[in-house]
């Protein structure tokens, strides 16, 4: 869980960070010291993506912290149809699922059944099914914990 303490962290500082970016570029504007057309807009370009990162990543991880608490956790069982390109995560189905880089030892194609929080998606253990347990094609299960 380390790993998802560090993802969490890091983009809180970004958020932190395009929020106060926001406030002192609006500053300028206010007391009319922006020099360049261009720069006037800055605040509204830091405030979307200060918006972005909070509704894609920081959010959903703030409301994933009860559930790690309280090892509350889904699972879901299905087929690896991609891998990102920095192995961070997978897709199944169409969701995707957030994983340690250094512990991703998946491959495309792969049946596995994955244990992960509910809102952000982030991985807390994999097991790949072997053939011999391997579902109906087309079986999925969505479970809760």
């Amino acid at each position: 869980m380390r790993y998802f303490i560090v993802n969490l962290a890091v983009h809180l500082v970004v958020t932190i960070l395009f929020v106060v970016l926001t406030c002192i570029r609006a500053g300028f504007n206010r007391k009319k010291k922006t020099k360049h057309v261009v720069t006037y807009f800055f605040p509204i370009a830091f405030a979307l993506v200060a918006i972005v990162d909070i509704v894609l990543y920081t959010a959903p991880r703030l409301m994933d912290i009860n559930s790690l608490i309280n090892n509350n956790y889904y699972y879901h069982t299905g087929e690896v149809e991609n891998i990102g390109f920095m192995r961070n995560y997978f897709v199944i189905d169409g969701d995707y699922y957030y994983i340690n880089p250094l512990r991703n030892k998946l491959t495309e194609g792969d049946v596995v059944r994955v244990k992960h929080t509910p809102y952000s998606l982030f991985t807390v253990d994999i097991a790949t099914i072997s053939e011999s347990e391997e579902p109906e094609a087309g079986y999925t299960t969505r479970e809760t914990t």
